[in-house]
This record gives C-alpha cells, structure tokens and sequence, in this order.
C-alpha cells in the first residue's frame, strides 16, 4: 500500500489503537495514494474516511460516517471538515470510534 508521507503519518499513529478497537482499513481506499478509510468490524456503519487532496500542505480533510438510527432521526452533527492539523484528525477519529485513550502521567 502506497500512501503520500502525510497519510503514512496519519496511520502510525492511530494504526494500532484502532486495530486493537476493532477498526479495520477500508479495502475501498487502498490504491488512493491521498485518502485512507477506516469502518468498525463491530458496528456497521461506522465509518471514516481521511484525505489530503485539496488540503493546504500539513493539512487533512476528514469524513465521517454513523450507522443509521433505530428510531427517530438525531440532531445534525458535522460529519465532515477540511483543513485540520495531523492532531486534530486523530484524535476525532479516536472519538468517532470510541477508542480509549490512555492519559499520561
């Protein structure tokens, strides 16, 4: 899999806390040198996508995607954004996939 450096930053930093949440790379991403997708093996739906095309240098573009409700409709929540920092996306992944994140002491 070949991916522009800033992508590949992307995944070793959230590779593993993802994997071992049971988050998964999205096989429908895997020749985009800019773009990576993830999707939950746990809960269908659920699923991100994250891109540098179109992006400032250093910057990411992120979309989010939710298993649709049971019952009535939830509040509209943002599910995409453009511009972010390398922190920013990881740690709203790590959000939208409920990951534990371990505090430092």
């Amino acid at each position: 899999m070949t991916k522009y450096r800033s992508i590949q930053q992307l995944l070793d930093q959230v590779a593993g806390p993802l994997a071992r949440a049971g988050v998964g790379l999205c096989e429908d991403w895997q020749t985009q040198e800019e773009a990576v997708g993830f999707a939950s093996a746990l809960t269908e739906g659920l699923s991100a996508y994250v891109y540098t095309y179109g992006q400032a240098a250093g910057c990411y573009g992120i979309n989010l995607e939710f298993p649709e409700p049971d019952g009535p409709p939830l509040l509209p929540v943002p599910t995409s954004a453009e511009h972010l920092s390398l922190a920013s996306v990881v740690q709203m992944l790590l959000e939208h996939f409920d990951v534990p994140v371990m505090a430092l002491a």
